[in-house]
């Protein structure tokens, strides 16, 4: 009886079919227990990978036909854990199930979990931990290495004022070491924290498949102690298993493979196995052999063993998946990045109020908090439906005839909510884009579900399909990525725009009909459901995932999101100037990515252009383009690239040839269907004095202006304000007039603390004394190799530095900081910029990148171009700026 995920559902869910199942209290009484069983673990089990997915219906075929579920109820007696996220419904012969996502506040842990099969011992049973506990256990064993558990520790303290534990230990002990037992010999200890009696089944291993397991794992996560099979659990006589009905060797092989194959997890770097020994003890009566007391010994365990892998599921690749014990784990005990080092970052979203799947969310302290945005975006106002963002739905009404009036009719029933329109739902939700959609617009409205309505302008077979794929991936987004934790339906509805303006309704008349409590009962819910919204449209893989170690979500500003929502069809082509830490990479990114969903790109469709080769690396890695420098881009044939993103434009060259003429003849050579080509730049940054291949300013149209600098500590800033001025004042005479006026325009963050030191030295080994010195500081303050760059002038001087900075690192003995500490000193350039080591590169390779501390060495520069080469260096330090100079 296996699940299966029903891809021909009407719904817009995650649908698992269950199968066949017999319903009712009284006829579940009836039938086979094996059966009951069979089905009912069947239906927890799907019901688990969905609450651990993102939510979901269950379906199943009633089997027993007079089913009646107002009359008869269901029987199926569903755990507690379950209670809040279940609606239950009969639609003919079919049963239903809809479940919510799981909620880690409400429940105290990440994963909803039947069984956590880590057991311990309490006072003298065995119990399976709840998910709780083993959550607190798990995390006491990271602490500690050692059993912390609070409920062991009390056990242990309640069973001491009952009996010595510690004498009942010894002579368990003294039992142990014993050879030989009279049948029926009554033991002076009893059952406790340490010991346990199991008496043999009729069916001689059975007993140990069942019981040994649970009795292994409770010892060892607890302090050890010993299991007896054989001796009575209440009157504590010697009984054992008669000697005909057992073979010593064939049991001893058994419970070997049992104990050395359970699920075991280790926090520390020794991963010993679990020890125990084995013993048979001779049972005798009136001097003749009976049979034999298997003793087992168990140590206690330096990590975590289970009985079994934890019972958790999820839904993956259309499949139904058990959780393994180390992904179980690791899901359980994620939690939110250390932001301690990142003052300018706040939780915008935890990790332990939101859904299994979403990710921590962090705003810049500067910006509006998650509410904030949600209400000047999206507002919710009393008795009128709000249509939004305003421009795009007059543009839509203004150029399709007819869609006007059928939007306004739709909305006459609706009294309360907010009309969300888009070119296409689709792309912003990381979908291929369809011919034919004119719009896409999701309706949030008081007492019903959400609405995505989608407007064609040609009809096919695949609309269906497509709908519900939009809005299933819709629902599937809010509750994972933007986390939000109601119960929650999007239901899809089409309609045909024609040309004579009317419009014909596609849908089925017969929606499926969800559980009333999946409407959005108030204003609040709506609020609540808009602010997760503004997560999947704003959010993005923040570059402080790779910092952190942990997957993190950022926002974008308000002007990334304005770029990012043009209609590229209509901006073919675009001038993006931003001042330093505006963005512009990140721009690039998610440009491309909307790209190949509009266009039904391959990466190798879109060409990713930059000067240096780290930052050429760097974006390699998210696999949505080629990426390649400029002079490649020169040297090689690109011909079959249909889209081109150009980044820092302002240091390419004219050296090997007039890129922007190639890239502007390979982007327009379908005429009917140019291709795309972006370019960001900063004039402020440019480090050369050669022609840069741009055109003139006044043919850099359309452009626009990313002016809110969100990267540096106000002391950065300030001093990147100054260094501005003197290179808007005294401009190199390849930046053109008025180019760098954009400077009046910077907003910059306010309250991040950093600093900002100007230092000389008396000569070279002074400074990188002092430069370790410092990085030994950073390092022992939580700050890691890859938080530090160190930067020069001129990429042939890097050698130079390195040898002499490797040296005063290691006399400044930094292999003290800890176990992993000859990964500190390892210093390399920024050619893999993701790697956890320090970097050492020239300040021109290092454009368009960034790290928390940058020291800058003796810089050097012509004098028309100091200031920008300067600015360069400074820009691309978060928190700590040092730059260093010597004599020459």
């Amino acid at each position: 009886m296996s699940l299966k995920v029903d891809l021909e559902t009407n719904f817009a869910e995650c649908v698992l079919n269950a199968g066949k199942i017999i319903l009712g209290d009284n006829q579940r009484k009836e039938m086979n227990p094996e059966l009951q069983k069979k089905q009912r673990k069947n239906i927890l089990k799907a019901i688990c990978a969905l609450l651990n997915s993102g939510g979901g219906v269950v379906k199943a075929e009633i089997e027993n036909k007079d089913y009646n579920y107002e009359i008869h109820g269901v029987g199926l007696k569903m755990p507690s854990i379950f209670k809040g996220y279940l609606d239950e419904m009969q639609q003919g012969e079919l049963f239903l199930i809809f479940v919510r996502s799981w909620n880690a506040e409400a429940s105290g842990v990440r994963l909803a979990t039947l069984c956590s099969n880590l057991y311990h011992r309490y006072r003298a049973s065995t119990d399976v931990m709840d998910p709780k506990e083993a959550l607190a256990f798990l995390k006491g064993k990271t602490q500690t290495l050692r059993n912390t558990d609070s409920s062991s520790l009390r056990a242990h303290k309640v069973c001491a004022g009952v009996r010595n534990e510690h004498s009942i230990r010894a002579s368990a002990a003294a039992l142990f070491a014993r050879t030989q037992l009279q049948y029926l010999e009554k033991l002076n200890f009893t059952k406790s924290l340490h010991v346990e009696f199991k008496m043999f089944s009729t069916e001689g291993s059975r007993c140990f498949q069942e019981s040994l397991p649970s009795c292994v794992s409770a010892f060892a996560n607890t302090e050890g102690g010993y299991i007896f099979f054989g001796v009575h659990d209440e009157t504590h006589q010697v009984i054992g298993c008669e000697k005909e009905n057992i073979d010593l060797d064939i049991l001893k092989v058994a419970i070997d493979s049992c104990i050395r194959t359970l699920p075991v997890h280790h926090f520390c770097t020794q991963k010993h196995d679990i020890k125990y020994a084995v013993k048979f003890l001779e049972v005798y009566n009136q001097g003749a052999l009976h049979g034999y007391v298997c003793a087992v010994k168990v140590e206690q365990f330096c990590c975590a063993v289970f009985a079994k892998m934890p019972s958790s599921w999820q839904v993956k690749d259309n499949h139904v998946k058990q959780l393994d014990t180390k992904k179980w784990i690791a899901w359980m005990m994620e939690a939110d990045p250390d932001l301690s080092r990142l003052s300018e970052m706040v939780l915008a979203v935890s990790l332990s109020s939101t859904t299994p799947r979403s990710r921590t969310v962090c705003t810049h302290k500067n910006f509006e908090c998650l509410e904030a945005q949600q209400k000047r975006y999206f507002p919710v106002l009393p008795d009128r439906v709000v249509y939004r963002p305003e421009s795009l739905y007059k543009e839509l009404f203004s150029t399709h005839k007819g869609l006007r009036n059928l939007i306004n009719k739709e909305m006459r029933s609706f009294s309360q909510g907010i009309l969300i329109f888009s070119r296409s739902w689709a792309v912003d939700l990381g979908l291929q884009e369809k011919q034919g959609v004119i719009c896409d617009a999701l309706l949030l409205s008081q007492n019903n579900s959400p609405l995505l309505y989608t407007i064609l302008s040609e009809w096919d077979a695949s609309w269906k399909g497509y709908s519900r794929i939009v809005a299933l991936t819709l629902k599937q987004k809010l509750v994972n990525t933007g986390g939000y934790t109601g119960k929650l339906c999007v239901t899809p509805l089409i309609f045909l725009l024609n040309p004579d303006n009317t419009a014909t309704t596609l849908h089925d008349s017969d929606l499926q009909i969800y559980p009333e409590s999946y409407n959005l009962m108030t204003t609040q819910h709506i609020e609540a459901l808009l602010q997760s919204l503004v997560i999947v449209l704003l959010g993005f893989r923040s570059f402080l995932s790779e910092e952190l170690g942990s997957e993190v979500l950022s926002l974008l500003t308000d002007k990334q999101y304005e770029l990012l929502s043009k209609n590229i069809r209509k901006t073919r082509e675009l001038f993006v100037h931003g001042l330093p830490g505006t963005g512009k990479t990140i721009l690039a990114l998610k440009i491309m990515e909307k790209i190949r969903n509009v266009f039904h790109c391959q990466p190798d469709d879109i060409l990713y252009i930059c000067e240096n080769q780290p930052l050429k690396n760097f974006v390699s890695q998210r696999h949505i383009c080629q990426a390649v420098t400029r002079k490649t881009f020169m040297k090689n044939d690109f011909q079959k690239i249909q889209h081109i993103i150009i980044d820092e434009a302002q240091n390419f060259r004219t050296e090997d040839g007039d890129w922007y003429e190639k890239a502007k003849t390979i982007t327009q050579g379908e005429k009917d269907c140019p291709g795309i080509l972006w370019i960001f730049l900063d004039y402020f940054q440019t480090t050369h004095l050669s022609c840069n291949g741009l055109p003139a300013l006044t043919a850099q149209y359309p452009r626009e202006e990313l002016t809110r600098v969100i990267r540096n500590a106000d002391p950065i800033a300030n001093y990147l304000q100054e260094v501005m001025q003197e290179v808007r004042e005294n401009p190199p005479g390849n930046i053109p007039s008025g180019s760098l006026e954009m400077v009046h325009k910077g907003e910059w963050a306010q309250g991040i603390p950093g600093n900002v030191e100007i230092m000389e030295y008396l000569d070279l080994e002074d400074m990188v004394v002092q430069v370790a010195k410092k990085c030994l500081f950073f390092l022992k303050n939580g700050y890691s190799p890859k938080d530090i760059a160190m930067l020069c002038s001129k990429a042939s001087e890097v050698e130079i530095y390195k040898d002499k900075l490797l040296r005063a690192m290691r006399k400044r003995k930094i292999s003290e900081l800890d176990e992993e500490s000859d990964l500190l000193v390892q210093i390399k350039d920024a050619s893999d910029i993701m790697a956890n080591h320090i970097v050492l590169d020239s300040v021109r390779r290092f454009s368009g990148l960034e790290r928390n501390i940058i020291f800058g060495f003796n810089l050097m520069a012509e004098p028309a171009i100091f200031h920008n080469l300067l600015l360069c260096l400074a820009s691309r330090a978060k928190k700590h700026l040092y730059i260093l100079k010597v004599p020459v």
